[in-house]
């Protein structure tokens, strides 16, 4: 039996001997010869609302169903109202290097009330249920052949076909998925040929669910849990109808919304009611369309974004199509589905889930990982893609606010590690990975970004309260350390150091918190500057920013990660925090600090989580080493390990084990388990790989580096519609590694330097 194409790809690309085909070079599918035999198999389709998963099941067809504000939990209060009182032991602590005892003071006294995380109010995104189509009656047997099931990145749309015996004779079965942006509904047409089309539905849910089911309709409504008895959690309600039907053909509409943003904006519940009329509109409106008609609206509307963006490269190593181009373009994909006409942005898993409780909650990680799921957005050319995310970090602020002045006493707003879809930003239960309080200034720096690539004053205009209170919160938490100004208590995101023989998190003045002040400082400087405001404050942080500690670079080469050149406890941790200067930041820039930079990570090694070798393909490609972005970018597809039991019809029964980082079958990325950053921060990686535009010279003239970290295998290729920092669109050509063909389009002229080593 043939593997998934995708997965003969990345044989290919990594040299296993059993490849025997590659990815079309005309096609942008994830194709299988068999039904999916377990979730990371199925294939994602989405609009940012509502996702779906098929399986293409045989004789029973299983859609697992996703709704982006399907969250548990609720708002409630983690003040802890002692925390305060001890920050200032903590520093003290900090100042005369027991490091120990200031995190045990942590432990007790500065952390959340209520547990945080493991609090059921903090909730987390939960799979809307299951959506099963039962076709057993049509089938005297399960003898089938010429089976097909794709995923077209192309369009956004699914298939399953295959050839079965009805009676005799050659019977076709072919299904269609996709979910429709415009109208915001799953639509599913089944078509049979030289066979009746026989089938039965209904929705399925582990949990806080009740059914109705009729001939051609079937509801699943529910109210998800709150966190305590008193309080009402979010409800939801999901409806299905066959829309249209006849012998051998009939078309299903699914939709399905919840209360949230009723809940979010005027802390009030709907009544079913008004949920289930707005799905019904939804529903009714769909079975009044022409089936082309709303195929051909939603294929329109997802190309206006999809088909901005054009790669194609040829590996000479493998002479093939190289995979990088199909990575690349479904990270975009998958991008546009989990956030075009969304509430929330995508979490660590999107908007893609299969279980009630989601692998860290599907929450919102604010020390890299929303962070890196945005990261191919602007560079990709999709930066109208931004509203939820920015409107997300908005709602954080009031939040934010209250957690700066009840844990530091200070103005500003600040975000830890955890947060939620209910605007969770307290440090959490254990500040040995909890008490990073960068994370709003990083997330902050994300619409920083936004501006950047776009020149958005309006847009400008409307953020500059949201990065002015982050950078107020950390000016107002600096404090004198060694003579210079530094961050505390905090900690370089979930490593730890050896302090006295034990093991250690807290310190003063990590690396990484440093790199970030210098970020958001100089942002909100830059910012006031352009919007003609606050060039008093905007004095306030350049002083401050010129007492910031510089980087230490260990006299063994290596950049260190804490002020004091600690011996770490895990040398080769998935986390590489010390360099986000490097990326996403600008600051470290200059050629001692590359040299650092390259030791560094040459020590860390190139394993990792997913997400960790994605992020290392960014700094490889920041380097201008293409040979060893390209190697990351292997290892990130490296397929994970499963467990294949005993041979059935299709050739085995496939599950996952949970063990291994890199690709699953249907190009998810595995942390593990399934976490969508790695998607999305590995095509980041390839487009910086290909493009670059962050340094700026002193004069203002930005650097646009094309081809700046190509491997040597990519001999040939191009691409169209990536963008530059500055509203600039780049098309290129190359050939041998010579560009071949450039063009620039410059709308806003900037002034520019174009530079290429493949000149």
């Amino acid at each position: 039996m043939k593997k998934a194409t995708l997965l003969i790809c990345i044989a290919t690309l990594i040299g296993c001997a059993d490849a025997t085909d590659t990815q079309k070079a005309d096609t942008l599918d994830i194709t299988f010869d068999y039904p999916a035999q377990m979730w990371e198999e199925t294939l994602p389709l989405g609009n940012g609302r509502l996702g779906a998963m098929p399986d293409g099941g045989i004789t029973k067809e299983t859609l697992v169903l996703n709704e982006e504000t399907m969250w548990s939990g609720s708002e409630f209060d983690v003040s802890n109202p002692e925390a305060q009182k001890y920050l200032p032991e903590i520093r003290k602590k900090l100042l005369q290097g027991d490091n120990l005892a200031a995190e045990a003071i942590m432990k007790q006294h500065f952390t959340c009330s209520g547990g945080g995380s493991v609090n059921p109010h903090y909730g987390c995104y939960q799979t809307l249920g299951k959506f099963v189509v039962d076709f057993s009656e049509m089938f005297s047997d399960t003898t089938f052949s010429g089976y097909d099931r794709r995923l077209s990145i192309d369009d956004a749309t699914a298939i399953t076909s295959f050839s079965f015996n009805y009676n005799g004779k050659n019977a076709k079965f072919n299904r269609e998925y996709f979910v429709s942006i415009p109208e915001n509904a799953i639509i599913i047409k089944l078509t049979t040929e030289n066979a009746p089309l026989k089938f039965t539905m209904d929705f399925q849910r582990d949990e806080r669910a009740e059914f109705i089911k009729a001939d051609s309709v079937a509801v699943m409504k529910g109210i998800l849990d709150s966190g305590d008895e008193e309080t009402e959690g979010v409800k939801f309600f999901a409806k299905a109808k066959i829309v249209k039907q006849s012998e051998n053909m009939a078309i299903i509409a699914i939709s399905a919304a919840t209360d949230y943003l009723k809940i979010i904006e005027n802390k009030e519940h709907n009544d079913f009611a008004r949920i289930r009329d707005g799905v019904e509109r939804i529903i009714n409106k769909v079975a009044n369309t022409d089936y082309a008609a709303l195929k051909q609206a939603h294929v329109a509307e997802y190309k206006k974004y999809f088909d901005r963006v054009e790669v194609a490269i040829d590996n000479a190593e493998t002479q093939s199509v190289d995979t990088a181009a199909l990575y690349l373009q479904y990270g975009r994909y998958l991008l546009i589905c989990s956030s075009v006409n969304a509430t929330l942005p995508p979490n660590l898993q999107g908007i893609w889930a299969d279980a009630i409780h989601t692998a860290w909650n599907g929450d919102y990680h604010l020390n890299i990982n929303v962070q890196m799921n945005h990261w191919p957005m602007e560079p990709g050319n999709l930066s109208d893609l931004a509203e939820p995310i920015t409107r997300y970090v908005e709602g954080l602020v009031p939040s934010g606010g209250q957690t700066a002045k009840t844990f530091y006493g200070t103005d500003g707003w600040a975000g830890h590690v955890l947060a939620n879809a209910w605007h969770y930003t307290a440090p959490a239960e254990d500040p040995s990975w909890g008490a990073t309080f960068t994370g709003g200034a990083w997330i902050a720096l994300q619409l920083w970004e936004h501006y950047l690539f776009t020149k958005d004053e309006e847009y400008l205009s409307r953020v500059y309260p949201v990065l002015k209170g982050a950078a107020e919160f950390l000016r107002a938490n600096l404090f004198e350390y060694q003579g210079f100004l530094v961050t505390g208590p905090s900690t370089s995101p979930e490593n730890a150091f050896l302090k006295d023989g034990k093991r250690c998190c807290v310190c003063a003045g990590p690396s990484m918190d440093t790199q970030i002040c210098q970020e958001i400082f100089n942002a909100v400087c830059q910012a006031s500057s352009i919007l003609d405001t606050d060039y008093d404050y905007a004095k306030t942080l350049k002083a401050a920013a010129a007492k910031l500690p510089p980087m230490r670079i260990s006299p063994k080469g290596y950049l260190q990660e804490w002020m004091e050149d600690y011996e770490e406890t895990e040398p080769h941790h998935r986390h590489v925090s010390h360099l986000f200067g490097l990326y996403p930041g600008t600051t470290l820039n200059t050629p001692e600090l590359h040299t650092a930079a390259i030791e560094t990570l040459n020590r860390r090694g190139d394993e990792g989580t997913g997400w960790s070798r994605a992020w290392k393909i960014n700094f490889w490609a920041r380097l201008g080493d293409g040979n060893h972005a390209y190697k990351l970018f292997k290892s990130l597809l490296t397929p994970v390990k499963t467990t294949r039991c005993a041979p059935d019809r299709w050739g085995g029964t496939v599950a996952y084990s949970g063990s291994g980082a890199g690709t699953l079958p249907n190009m998810f990325c595995s942390h593990p388990p399934f976490q969508i950053d790695g998607n999305f921060g590995g095509s980041a990686g390839i487009m910086e790989m290909l493009l670059q535009s962050h340094e700026v010279k002193f004069d203002g003239t930005r650097i646009i580096k094309i081809l700046p970290a190509i491997p040597d295998c990519w001999k040939h290729g191009h691409f169209k519609g990536l963008k530059a920092r500055g509203g600039i669109t780049v098309d290129c050509a190359w050939d041998n590694g010579k560009i071949t063909d450039l063009k620039i389009h410059n709308p806003l002229d900037e002034k520019i330097e174009v530079i290429s080593p493949r000149q």
